[in-house]
């Protein structure tokens, strides 16, 4: 098979396109970007107190692709770092090769890497990483098992990764921290440890699990191979202590009160003072790929009829609904947000609101009946729908609250159900749902394929990240072909192709972008990014 060489910096022939979709707000792409107010040289030591809005359920980078990967970056490294401008840079692979086909990716590996249990990291320890993700039996929610990688040991510091089916986002998905690489020793001898614990090869080792309020890390001493970009040799930090703060007030008191050092996430209704307030060291990072989205559940009535997903589609005043609940702070996304590479630009906004378009349709369906509650009926049955959502997400609360009120408008019942936070995502594999709300961020268009290619649906025994349970021919062929791409231009064809074909569609309704505002008191210094999967990264992090 041909087999096209690539540099350290692999990708950068579409760099040119990806940095004209990918807008930042403080932050140039590339490698790690510093906090702005840096005060003087770097000062070893200390603890940093990171409040955070959720907890993770476990601590498994390979099997929880979401949870966790906003508090594990500290303790596991990947094999390349993601700089946001469509270039990677060398981190645990000092070089990297791709096939013309997107299946094949050859890396060669760091030779003075140790995991913290001392096992020496190698190919062996990649292989068997790759090797857990893709046993159906440990139920990795993540893109890469859905790629079906097969890996194979060229030699000690070698490994060849082929995937079942092209992916040319496959450096992406494995830069994030959800797919940091775990000691095999882990993995194969007690990976039931990996609920609570988890050994990686990163800057800072495991400490403590206070479940309900903390997970702490200490200084790696040995640590010497942070990802190109970042310093050399261990972290300046002592320790790093994430605090779980759901409450959007109570981690933004957190802040004004110095309990915290760093706070993630500034809710919407803060963010403006926070950013405008020159006592605080503050960044924001509109988030790529699928943002705040109602999936529709097209297997059960109502929705299995296209022309009633098309009627709440277009029913639903998506620019007040998002103004209201985000007070105008996030911007109205179509089926990728804005800063998504392979974004189409000339499609934003064209999902009109229409209510009578809507009411038409609704007509056109059937549901020409009216109950003594004033929704919509056919064959005696009120035209209604259930949406589960986490019980702490106010953001989510608000925002459907908001959608409620538009349904009932059209005659459309929406009832609410919040659910508690630790069983919400079950419900995505069980389809217990009429609609499901989810947030995704990941710095790719394969997102498109993620969340509507057909074979990504969950047939209850398997893991699925198709909400809609949608299963499209036209649309799986150009998801198929967009994958395939390594071409910048074509790729993103492809991916406008299906961008122009989802409204048709319509499974689902894409309500907002999230931007991810973080904040850090001024003694902070040296906060970065990590594009792969937005969010702080820390390991250049210090306090003076």
């Amino acid at each position: 098979m041909a087999s096209a060489r690539k540099t350290a910096r692999f990708g950068a022939a579409i760099a040119a396109a990806v940095v004209a979709a990918l807008t930042l707000t403080a932050c140039a792409a590339g490698a790690p970007a510093e906090s702005s107010d840096s005060n003087g040289e770097p000062v070893e030591g200390g603890d940093l107190v990171v409040a955070v809005r959720s907890e993770p359920p476990q601590l498994n980078p390979l099997v929880d692709q979401v949870g966790g990967a906003h508090v594990l970056s500290p303790v596991v490294d990947s094999l390349v770092w993601d700089n946001g401008d469509g270039t990677y840079g060398t981190w645990l692979a000092t070089e990297w090769e791709a096939s013309d086909d997107a299946r094949v990716y050859t890396f060669t590996l760091r030779d003075d890497v140790t995991f913290h249990d001392g096992t020496p990291f190698d190919a062996e320890a990649v292989k068997a990483n790759f090797d857990y993700v893709a046993d159906p039996a440990n139920k990795s929610t993540g893109s890469v098992a859905k790629l079906g990688p097969v890996a194979e040991v060229l030699d000690e510091y070698t490994v060849r990764i082929t995937l079942e089916q092209p992916e040319s986002s496959f450096l992406t998905l494995i830069a994030a921290p959800y797919f940091g690489i775990v000691s095999p020793k882990q993995l194969l001898e007690d990976p039931d440890s990996l609920a609570s614990t988890v050994v990686g090869t990163g800057p800072f080792v495991f400490d403590e699990w206070v479940k309900g309020q903390s997970l702490t890390y200490v200084r790696n001493d040995d640590y010497n191979w942070g990802p190109e970009g970042t310093h050399e040799g261990a972290a300046y930090l002592d320790k790093i202590t994430y605090r779980f703060l759901p409450e959007d007030q109570t981690r933004y008191n957190a802040l004004v009160t110095g309990e915290a050092d760093v706070v993630d996430y500034i809710a919407p209704e803060y963010a403006k003072d926070v950013k405008a307030d020159e006592k605080y060291g503050s960044d924001e990072f509109p988030l790529p790929g699928v943002g705040f989205t109602l999936h529709l559940n097209t297997r059960t009535a109502p929705f299995d009829d296209v022309t009633v997903r098309q009627a709440l589609l277009h029913g639903l005043d998506r620019e007040a609904i998002v103004s209201s609940a985000t007070f105008g702070a996030y911007p109205v996304q179509e089926y990728l947000a804005m800063t998504t590479p392979d974004f189409k630009k000339d499609l934003e906004n064209v999902i009109d609101f229409d209510a009578d378009a809507s009411a038409d349709l609704l007509d056109e369906a059937g549901w020409t009946g009216t109950d003594d509650e004033g929704y919509r009926t056919k064959d005696g049955e009120r035209l209604s729908t259930v949406i589960p959502y986490a019980d702490n997400d106010q953001l989510a609360q608000r925002t459907l609250e908001q959608v409620q009120i538009d349904g009932k408008a059209l005659g459309f019942e929406i009832v609410l159900q919040p659910v508690p936070a630790a069983d919400f995502a079950q419900r995505l594999y069980n389809g217990d749902y009429g609609i499901m709300p989810s947030f995704q961020s990941e710095a790719t268009g394969m997102q498109l394929w993620r969340l509507y290619g057909g074979d990504n649906v969950s047939d209850g025994s398997t893991i699925g990240s198709n909400a809609s349970f949608l299963s499209d021919p036209e649309l799986d062929g150009i998801l198929a072909q967009a994958r395939a791409s390594a071409d910048p231009v074509a790729r993103a064809d492809f991916y406008g192709q299906a961008q122009e074909l989802l409204p048709e569609l319509a499974p689902s309704i894409p309500l907002y972008s999230r931007a991810r505002v973080v904040a850090w008191q001024p003694n902070v210094n040296g906060i970065t990014w990590d594009y792969a999967w937005p969010q702080p990264y820390l390991f250049d992090a210090w306090k003076n």
